[in-house]
């Protein structure tokens, strides 16, 4: 009888899981298929001044990655890094690069709220003055188009979220391109379809300056700064919109080392930041508070329960029911492959490759660390941060 139920229960497990793949990999193609979205009209009726805020921190050797595609924009864009006072080779690689183009580009150095991104783009906003914000890390590539586009969509919202996508140079890249397609994109359609609830980062972002201002910002205690502001956004019933046209490429962790310590980081960031909304939200004063909690806590729990599904794949493995098992693995494997393609027809990524197949490895992967992560939260963080180095 025991067997039985558990076999159930992983039969149950595995056609759920192929079902939410397969229609959130149905909904996230249709969406990065429909290129006319915004074509018909990206030039802005009424032209504003845009501020794309570039943070760095030991981002010297990668600096020049954003700003050459910044200034090479299709509208025009005052671009200012912010360094850190101790970073005295980011300092002069970003003086260098503002002397050596005749855009609009400025090295301001963070002598107000030292020590974080989020502090760096708070400070960054408030010592300039245009109506539209733009945030992007160091290593992103955006699209000439991307702002263009962007501040269109502006007239009809509060905040555009722009796609980014990791470059594809090697194994470790290429698993967290996928990743980033299965658990980044592919994963919040649902999410996306059923509430009102969008992300909004802190990269490939533009902004309204009054939206900004609304949340408070970015909050400097947080380990992941763009997963509180989102929250902080929905909560401020603001209008986010995601734009998966025109997307960024990004540089990946380049190690094993790296991306491990990067996702811990982001799971931490993720338990901490449901940690404040508990004691923001009880009591509760509206409905969105309490979603807010829910979702929160539905993104904390599934990256655990990611585990368990490897559990429970076995159990079948062991019953003989490899059918079963296929179910998912082939949807994983075609959902992605097929959006690498759609990637590659629009030149987002130079090659199709077969690192498709290696993705049923990211679940598992990913509910570790997320376990570890927040199982350390819970009994021995003590604020550490990761700072993944990156090359170009």
């Amino acid at each position: 009888m025991s067997i039985i139920v558990v076999t159930l229960q992983a039969v149950v497990s595995a056609v759920t899981f192929t079902g939410v793949i397969l229609l959130s990999g149905i909904l996230f193609l249709a969406q990065i298929l429909n290129h006319h979205d915004r074509d018909e009209r990206t030039d802005v009726s009424d032209p504003r001044s845009i501020t794309a805020i570039v943070p760095v921190y030991r981002d010297a050797d990668i600096l020049n990655v954003s700003v050459s595609s910044l200034v090479e924009s299709t509208v025009p864009v005052s671009v200012c890094i912010v360094c850190e006072p101790d970073d005295q080779a980011s300092i002069q690689r970003a003086r260098t690069l503002a002397a050596a183009t005749d855009a609009d580009v400025e090295c301001r150095i963070n002598t107000r709220y030292s020590g974080s991104k989020a502090d760096a783009i708070n400070f960054a906003i408030e010592t300039t003055e245009s109506d539209y914000i733009a945030v992007f890390d160091a290593d992103e590539s955006v699209h000439p188009q991307f702002l263009r586009s962007a501040a269109a969509t502006l007239e009809e919202c509060d905040i555009v979220q722009g796609r980014t996508v990791p470059r594809t140079t090697g194994i470790i890249e290429t698993i967290a391109y996928y990743e980033s397609i299965l658990l980044s994109y592919t994963g919040r359609r649902l999410l996306y379809y059923f509430t009102e609830f969008r992300m909004a980062a802190s990269r490939a972002v533009v902004m309204h300056r009054s939206s900004v201002e609304a949340t408070g910002g970015y909050d400097p205690t947080m380990l992941t700064e763009d997963y509180a502001f989102a929250y902080q956004c929905y909560k401020q019933g603001l209008d986010v919109r995601e734009m998966t046209q025109y997307p960024s490429t990004i540089e990946a962790a380049h190690t094993v080392g790296d991306w491990w310590g990067q996702r811990k980081r982001w799971m931490s960031g993720y338990a901490q930041v449901f940690h404040a909304l508990l004691r923001e939200s009880l009591p509760p004063q509206n409905r969105r508070d309490l979603l807010s909690l829910g979702i929160c806590l539905s993104t904390v729990a599934g990256n655990i329960l990611l585990l368990s599904l490897t559990s429970k794949f076995m159990v079948l493995f062991i019953v003989s029911a490899e059918t079963v098992v296929l179910l998912p693995v082939v949807t994983v494997v075609g959902i992605t492959g097929l959006i690498r393609c759609v990637d590659y027809s629009n030149g987002t990524v130079e090659r199709v490759g077969w690192g498709w197949l290696l993705t049923p490895i990211i679940f598992p992967l990913y509910g570790l660390v997320a376990t570890k992560a927040l199982t350390e939260y819970v009994i021995s963080w003590t604020g550490e941060w990761y700072h993944v180095e990156k090359t170009h």
